[in-house]
This record gives structure tokens, sequence and C-alpha cells, in this order.
């Protein structure tokens, strides 16, 4: 073929390199401009839509790209030596491109280049560059191709092929329509989601097969959106699926538009493998030699091999969620999702949509397109609902429904769905005695507690504070850059004997203390040559709050975690030298809390920091307690 100056300007072919600027932005979400061999711009999305047919100066990069015939990534426009004498240097908006040679029987044709405007897509170029080079050069040999094949129609329709193959080759749905709603594209991921056959709707208008379907909508308004949640009716069963809508254009008309589609599962497993999630750790990370704990690790272990619902009991602070992090990771749903919910700390009238999800429209401030609940991103999983004690009555009742029937409605739905997951619940409270009083319902408690597992006090397993402080203090020192310091034998019997309230929890912020108290006291010349923490470096409250081990309370024996062998030193008790039960103490540390800190919302923040309780225990307990009318 001899070569044709100008060739990417001749019909039909600028139209084709038109449909491909479209085509590689819908795939990328970055614009796309594309340039002949004089420099002339000859199609383009975005703002340079509107300005095809405008002339690059030659001192621009695609000159430099033209010139070599090699691939040329500007990550620095308007500093970058080459673009230092651009006539069009000030004015460029640019914050990066990647261009690409278009390349006939090895001689440059045009450039075909991926333009960012903001840091995210320079920063996106740069970390893919290599996967949107490959990309590149594949829409490059095929523009090579369709250069050869311009001159007859049969060529040009070998070339969609190819395209086609490309566009099959991308792993969500891909559906486009022209200005007449007419379906000119759909791969065999679209065809699945939307239970069609491919050779069956080419041609089709898809108002006439679906006339709901949101795509319909960038016809009239030109207008797209991303990642909305679509539900159709369809004969075979309602379609349910994530789409992406982008409208396409030429010439600044609107030709029509593209449909990027997701199933709501790959959704899920998007979300949940991008989000911040806590990793899943097996049951030994879970520390203590304790027999009583060791009891509760083994039931987990046991729970965690069926599909029986289980109810982990224990105070706050005792690792409740580590247990259920657990009993995920060593059962068949551990390759999905694990999704916590702390029912106190979601308001009531929310709790409802958290959990069950809800339909656009089901009440004033629902995001359009509607939201899937804790219970539906949890499908394939584990379903973790902490706090469940905290649960309106009625919301127990829905939850009781879909823990019975494995189906679940959103609010403001009248479609069932199916639910398939696991739960896991937790509480810090008596339920049972909340059942007698009519606070918890007793069929809901017996569902939950299929396989109850209970969960001991750090007070009762004292055993374990050596094992449990040296980890502690080598996994934060280490996180802080510091050596770690060893504890006086005072100090030592101190964090010995504390009834810790808190439990673990409380220990870990006594552990983060002591670690910052004595971070200043580094060793030296005339100095020790390791950091001992003494009794000075501990909260006050546990110099107050020490006591000797009561009945039913291990005390570490001599050689485990370094126990001291001298005769214990003994600290009073701030209500004389008699034992007082857990209860009692608890109570005489909150009130003490509240004169020291205030009865407001800011005390008592501050209070559950220092005994290491979340805030709603913190109110709960002060509830319990009678102390919610004092005056400090």
């Amino acid at each position: 073929m001899t070569m044709v100056d100008n060739l990417l300007r001749t019909p039909p072919l600028q139209e084709f390199m038109q449909a491909v600027a479209l085509s590689v932005s819908a795939v990328v979400g970055l614009d796309v401009t594309i340039v002949d061999q004089t420099l002339v711009r000859v199609a383009g999305t975005g703002v340079y839509e509107h300005v095809v047919k405008e002339r690059l100066p030659s001192s621009c990069s695609f000159g430099l790209v033209l010139g070599t015939g090699s691939p040329r990534l500007v990550v620095q426009p308007r500093e970058d030596p080459e673009c230092v004498h651009c006539d069009k240097r000030k004015q460029c908006q640019e914050t990066c491109h990647l261009a690409y040679p278009l390349l006939v029987d090895g001689r440059p044709i045009g450039v075909l280049s991926l333009v960012a405007f903001t840091a995210e897509q320079r920063q996106r170029i740069i970390d893919r560059q290599a996967e949107y080079s490959r990309f590149l050069h594949h829409m490059a040999t095929l523009v090579a191709m369709a250069a050869h094949s311009v001159a007859t129609s049969r060529e040009l329709g070998e070339e969609r092929d190819r395209l086609t193959g490309i566009v099959e080759a991308v792993r969500e749905g891909i559906l486009a329509i022209d200005a007449q709603s007419k379906i000119i594209c759909c791969n065999e991921a679209a065809a699945r989601l939307l239970r069609f056959h491919v050779p069956e709707v080419i041609g089709k208008p898809l108002r006439e097969l679906l006339p709901d379907a949101p795509l319909l909508e960038i016809l009239h308004s030109g207008a797209g959106y991303v990642n909305r949640e679509v539900m159709l009716p369809h004969p075979a069963g309602r379609l349910h699926h994530i789409c992406t809508g982008t409208p396409l254009f030429s010439q600044g008309q609107l030709v029509g538009a593209v449909a990027l589609l997701k199933s709501l599962e790959d959704a899920r497993r998007m979300a949940y493998d991008l989000s911040d999630r806590q990793p899943e750790r097996p049951i030994d990370h879970i520390l203590g030699r304790n027999l009583r704990l060791q009891e509760a690790k083994q039931m987990a272990l046991r729970a965690a091999a069926g599909n029986a619902t289980v109810l982990l009991l224990g105070e706050s602070g005792t690792g409740k969620e580590l247990f259920a992090r657990a009993i995920h990771y060593h059962s068949p749903r551990s390759s999905g999702p694990f999704v916590a919910v702390n029912c106190a700390a979601i308001p009531e009238d929310l709790l409802e949509s958290e959990l069950f999800g809800y339909e656009e429209g089901a009440f004033t401030g629902a995001k359009r397109g509607g939201k899937p609940g804790k219970l539906e991103l949890a499908a394939g999983g584990t379903l973790f609902l902490d706090e469940v004690a905290d649960c309106s009555l009625r919301l127990q009742a829905k939850l009781l429904r879909a823990l019975d029937r494995g189906e679940i409605q959103r609010v403001g739905s009248t479609h069932t769905a199916h639910l398939d997951v696991r739960v896991v619940a937790a509480t810090n409270r008596d339920l049972e005695s909340m059942v007698r009083q009519g606070e918890f319902r007793e069929d809901l408690f017996y569902r939950l507690s299929v396989i109850p597992i209970s969960i001991p006090p750090l007070r009762q397993r004292k055993d374990d504070i050596p094992l449990l402080l040296d980890a502690l203090l080598q996994r934060h020192a280490r996180s802080m850059g510091q050596p770690v310091p060893e504890l006086s034998p005072q100090t030592r019997q101190i964090l010995y004997t504390y009834p810790w309230p808190g439990n673990v929890r409380e220990l870990e912020n006594v552990v983060q203390y002591m670690l910052h108290a004595c971070r200043g006291l580094t060793p030296g010349p005339g100095r020790p040559k390791t950091v001992t923490i003494e009794p000075a470096h501990l909260p006050s409250r546990l110099l107050s709050g020490a006591a000797q081990p009561g009945e039913g309370e291990a005390s570490p024996q001599p050689g485990e975690g370094e126990a001291p062998s001298q005769p214990s030193r003994s600290f009073a008790s701030p209500w004389g030298e008699r034992l007082v039960p857990a209860a009692e103490w608890e109570r005489q540390a909150i009130a003490e809390g509240l004169r020291r800190f205030g009865n407001s919302a800011r005390g008592k923040e501050l209070l559950a920091r220092q005994l290491g309780m979340s805030r709603s225990t913190i109110y709960r307990k002060v509830k319990k307690y009678g102390l919610d009318s004092c005056q400090y």
C-alpha cells in the first residue's frame, strides 16, 4: 500500500479514530487525544473533543514521538525539556501524558496519547505505565490494520472483530448503544449479566429489551453515572448488578452511550479487597495459657468447622472480636468477607439500614441507587454482630426473621433476597437476665446462642499477664522504634494484682502509657544499660487500684513471665484493707473517674480511655450503677 499523507484525516478512518478514542477513554477512564503525522488533532475526548483539527506546535513532545517512533511518558508538563520551547506551554493544563506512536509499515502516521488532568490520574498513569503501554500497543496495531483496509468494508469489518476481541478480554461487561438506543456492542460478560444472547440483540433497540435500563437516561441527559446499583425486572428473574454509564460524543454530538457492568458479587469482592480491613488471624494469635481461655479457644475451633451461629460472651476488652476473626479464619468461609458491626456504636434509627440496606427513596437522604447492608456485604463470609444486646426489640424481631428464613428485605423494598452468611454475635451483658426482664427476645437469644463461648476476664486469668505483658511490650516498643524496657519487681507486682476492669484492652493501653512515660530515659554513660519501668511510670489509677488476688483469681507463679520471687508488696486500696467484689470495685472506679473528669460527655470519653472501655460501655455502666444523676 502506498502511504497517503494525512491518512488519519481521510473518511471513514477519521470516524474510526474518534471511535477508538472514545473506546480507549471508556475503558481506562482517562482522556484521549490522537494527532496525525502533521500534528493535526484528528480525535479527542473531554476538553480535546472541541479542538479537533487544531494543529499542535512542532516543538511539542508529540513531535519527538513522531520523529523517533518510540513511546514517550511526560510526567512534568511545562517543566520537561521538550516542553520548554512549546508555544502553548503556559496554556497547557495537563499533569501527565503517555504518547504512543501509530505506525504503518514502520512509518509513523500519528500519535495516540492518554492524558491526565488531575494528580490522581497522573499517579495512575505512572503506576500503570506498562499495562497502559500494552493496551495502547494493541490499539495502535488495530489502527495500523484499519489504515490498510480503508478501501473495503470487509477489511473494516475484520478490524471491528479484532476490537471486539479486545472488548471480550475485559472482565467487566461492556454494552454500547447508538443515539437511537440500538445495541452496537455487547460482550459475553454483559450478555451473562443481562441474560442476552449476543447474536440476537445486536442491532435491536435497548429500550424494547430493557425499557428501564439507566443507560437510556444518558441519551436524554448526556450525563453519565458511576457505580450505580441497578435492579431491573426480567422474565427470568430480577437483574441485579453495578453499572457505570458513559456518554459517547462525536463532533460534539451525542452518538451513543457505553456501560461497564459488574456483578454484585464482583463489586462486593472488590470493595472487601480494597477496604482498610484488619487481617484475619488464626486462633494461636490469641495469647494465653490459662485453662479457661484454652477451653474457649478449643470450643471456637470446633465451632469454626460448622455453620451454626456463635455467641461470644465476655466483658468489654476481653478480645471477643479476636475470637470472631479466628472463627472466620478457620471456617470454610475464610475466603469470603468478614464484616463487623458494632450495634452499640450506631444510632438505633440508622442501625436497621446499616444491617439490611435500603432502596433509593426509602427515606430522606437515602443515597441514589440505594445501598447494600452489612448482611449483603458479608455474603459468602461471616457477619460479626458486636454488642448485639444493644439492638432494639423491633430490630431484634427483623434480625430473627432474617436468620430463621435465610432471607432479607432492604428498607423500602418488597423484594426478598437470599441470605448466605454465618453470624457470630457478641455481648458483654447478661442476655438471660435481659430475657427475663423483657429487654431481649427469648427466641432470638436461643437463635444466637446455638454455640455459646464464654471468654474469661483478665482478673480470672492473671497467670497470663506475664505472657501478655512481654508480647505487648515487644510489639509496641518495636512500633515506636525504641528498645524493649524492663519492668521493676514493684511494677510487675502492681500489674499482676491490679483487677483490670478494662481487661486486655486496658492492659494494652497501660503498656502504651508506660512506653511513652519512659521514652526519654535512654541508656548511656553513667546510666543503666536498659531502661526500667518503675511504678512512677504507671497511670495513677493503677497505684490506687492494685489489690491482692481475690477468690477465684490465679496469681502468677515464680518463673512464669519473670514474676518476682521476693515477698509481694501490697498497695492499699482506697476503700480499706478488705477485698471488695469486682462489681463494687468497678463502681467505685467509675465514680472516682466521674469526680475527676466530670459527668459531661467529654468527661465520660476521657474516663473510657483511662479504663480501656468503649464509650458506650461507660454510659451503660454509669446507668447500671445509678451514677448518671450524680453531680460532680
